[in-house]
């Protein structure tokens, strides 16, 4: 009874950490984009990167600063008289303002293409975590399904083996399968709490250990689209653009560095006794001209640098075409090949079936031998496992083509 007792009371305390929640694809979606840390972290960049460029408009504006003197003579100690406005502003600086300014907006655009890899990053990986927990749903349906098949099986050798047509070897054969279709199912049970907690992790949250319970179940839609034109395709996705973005961006920078050479005009005015302000009162303005001379082989050193720099994302951007390219072309097949798998093995799994059904009704009135049956029905049992498998793989070969193309969010789910 002492032993008993204990064991509810582990049992309870078990039960206090780990919990269940209903979940569906949309809420994995909407979960994923709101707690993902690689979501937030693109969005951070972001919200930086258009500040930058905010702040850069800056430049193109006189700055003024307010400054006053005390002086302190015989004649004049009034600290007011002394007070004044300067006001300074570029009027050329080798173009470094607009290159500025430039740069700053291809990192804003970059930016903008890295938060949308990352969104469709997140929600196609959480995506994926949630057709393996809907395939671990379907795995315990399925091995609730064998083990029946394999509890009436051995039912079925137990009778022949009583009425002397089998042996006991035959008997304990069909008792193992009975023991491994039990085995297999407490396996696929375990694996739903891996499951939810790698779909969790996907999304972003930092619970308790949890179990998510699903009723959406892997439908696949066998449609697919036709053989795309890789060249075009590729141009629009966020890799793409990124690449692009970033060699526009050393261009720039180059031509910034380049502009160090090129001399600068500043406007320089001060307005005087700014409590009395009067065309009587003094007030100065000027045109500063300037142009460094030397500069310790900065200029020089920076030119060479930011050149070298456009060569390199020169050919950068011409790999990722090339990988991209490739990329594409691989996932697609493998998109084809997953898919069209499914519809021969719809009939290999069904040319089974009835095999099996046929191979039974003979085995139960003697017209074939134990060993001929079984390797039927094994061969059937092991396809369907199969056949869960090929599923699966193609719903994430579709996964990741979508994440390969950047898309945000999946329209067409397929698990419902």
């Amino acid at each position: 009874m002492k032993k008993v007792f204990i064991a509810l009371v582990f049992a309870l305390i078990a039960c206090s950490y780990i919990y269940a929640e209903k979940i569906t694809a949309e809420i994995v979606e909407s979960q994923t984009l709101q707690n993902n840390p690689s979501i937030a972290k693109a969005k951070y960049d972001l919200y930086i990167a258009r500040q930058a460029l905010y702040s850069s408009f800056s430049s193109f504006l006189p700055t003024i600063s307010f400054s006053g003197f005390l002086v302190s003579t015989e004649k004049d100690r009034d600290f007011f008289d002394k007070l004044g406005l300067d006001i300074k502003m570029s009027l050329f600086s080798g173009f470094s303002q607009y290159n500025t300014t430039r740069a700053l907006s291809i990192k804003l655009k970059i930016a903008q293409e890295n938060y949308t890899r990352a969104v469709s990053n997140a929600v196609c990986e959480a995506y994926s975590a949630y057709v393996n927990l809907m395939c671990a749903y379907e795995s315990v349906d399925l091995y609730k399904q064998i083990k029946h098949r394999r509890t009436e099986n051995r039912d079925l050798v137990k009778l022949r083996y009583h009425a002397g047509n089998v042996d006991i070897g035959t008997l304990m054969r069909a008792e193992a399968d009975v023991k491994m279709a039990e085995y297999e199912l407490e396996k696929t049970q375990r694996a739903i709490e891996t499951a939810s907690v790698a779909l969790l992790a996907c999304i972003g949250r930092n619970d308790d250990i949890m179990i998510l319970e699903t009723d959406e179940r892997v439908v696949i839609n066998k449609e697919i689209i036709s053989k795309p034109d890789f060249g075009n395709l590729i141009i629009k996705i966020p890799d793409f653009l990124s690449a692009k973005y970033s060699l526009d961006y050393a261009r720039v920078v180059n031509w910034l560095n380049k502009g160090q050479w090129l001399p600068s005009i500043d406007f320089i005015g001060r307005i005087n006794d700014i409590w009395q302000i009067n065309y009587n009162k003094p007030w100065s303005a000027k045109l500063n001209l300037s142009y460094p001379l030397f500069s310790g082989g900065k200029r020089f050193f920076d030119t060479k640098s930011s050149a070298a720099q456009e060569k390199i994302a020169v050919e950068n951007f011409k790999n990722t075409k090339n990988m991209l390219k490739l990329n594409a072309i691989q996932l697609y097949t493998n998109w084809v090949n997953d898919y069209e798998i499914l519809t021969v093995g719809d009939f290999y799994l069904e040319s089974c079936k009835l095999q099996t059904d046929i191979a039974k009704r003979k085995y139960i009135n003697g017209l074939i031998s134990y060993e001929d049956w079984y390797a039927i029905e094994d061969s059937y049992i092991t396809y369907q496992k199969n056949m869960l498998i090929y599923r699966q793989k193609a719903i994430l070969s579709k996964i990741s083509w979508i994440r390969f193309l950047g898309k945000v969010s999946i329209k067409d789910k397929e698990g419902k």
